[in-house]
This record gives structure tokens, sequence and C-alpha cells, in this order.
């Protein structure tokens, strides 16, 4: 009895098919999460992955590299967003399992076109602009892939203008970037 408590109390979250991102979205942060889906890839313990986001968003590459693996795992990844999800936060979130993208009422929601630093003399410049247009072309065919909005004008127009656009959950309902609003387990009497 002893070792069968100290064996569960010595697995992880990765484990039991969890895996917790928190913060900005880096390089060090999608290797993580990227190993961890492996990882439980190859275990194969789990029916399906549970991802629990709350992130301001961060470094493109490093987000799409997550979503990459998402899209990879032969295991579904079911996302929760809590706190914020914002940014490549919120692309992450909106790649999990359809019908398996859970929110809380508290959830702030953050969407807006990304933000781009480039440096360097004009011809790099001019070679670091396709990159940025490719990119774009990037975020505008994951909205239409995981939103309700297919139409390019009208997604540049709600989620995808110039200024950041924050959502209410249900609003984030509406346009088909969550699927469930979940109150959790207590309720106020």
């Amino acid at each position: 009895m002893e070792k069968e408590n100290v064996r569960q109390s010595s697995e992880t979250l990765g484990d039991q098919g969890i895996i917790f991102i928190s913060g900005t979205i880096n390089e060090g942060i999608s290797e993580d999460v990227c190993r961890q889906i492996l990882e439980i890839n190859i275990k194969e313990k789990v029916d399906h992955i549970q991802m629990i986001i709350n992130s301001s968003g961060g470094a493109m590459n490093a987000g799409f590299a997550i979503i990459d693996m998402m899209e990879w795992s032969s295991i579904p990844v079911y996302t929760i967003g809590i706190g914020i999800i914002a940014s490549m936060g919120l692309m992450i979130f909106m790649a999990g399992e359809k019908g398996r993208r859970v929110i809380t009422p508290r959830t702030s929601i953050l969407s807006h076109r990304f933000s781009w630093v480039n440096l360097g003399h004009h011809s790099q410049l001019v070679a670091a602009r396709k990159e940025e247009d490719l990119a774009h072309e990037r975020i505008v065919a994951h909205y239409q892939r995981y939103t309700r909005i297919k139409d390019r004008g009208e997604l540049e127009s709600t989620l995808l203008r110039d200024v950041d656009t924050w959502l209410s959950p249900g609003e984030a309902l509406k346009y088909g970037i969550a699927d469930i609003i979940e109150p959790g387990r207590r309720q106020a009497l």
C-alpha cells in the first residue's frame, strides 16, 4: 500500500496527459510543450491530452511549432483557457480539438494582428517583408480554419483588426473560437 502511494505521488502531470502553458510563448516553452506532446503520444496511456493555457502570447514561430505538434498528435488535444488567452496564446487555444475548447467565465481573450520589428539594411528589410506577408497569411488561414469566420474581409474587420480586439467569453463562442464556457465545479449560492 505504501509503495503504491509513493508511485502515485511521483507521477507527473504529463503522465496524466496534462500540459500547462503559462506566461510568454518563447522557444524554450515551445520546446518543452512539443516534447511533452511527443512523450504523451509515445506512452499512449491516455485517450486525450488536456492543455491548460494562461498566456498573453509571444513568439509566432514558437507558437506555430506547438500548433504543428498539436495537429500532428495522434492523441487529440483538448484546450482550456484560463486567466488570459491572448495573441499566440489564443491561436494555440483555438487549435484544440473542436468541441473540446473550454474557457472559464473570467478568461480574458485578446485577438489582434501580429506585430513585428525588423532591423537591418534596406535589402534585408525588403527580404524580411516577404516573411511578414507569409506570416500574416498563415495567421489568416489559421483563423479561417479554427473559427466560424471564413470570409477574409469579415475576419480582418472583426478579429484581426489594426487594434486590439478584446472578447467576452460569449463572443468567443459566437465566433467559434471556443466551444464551451465552463463555470467550474463550485457555483455561488
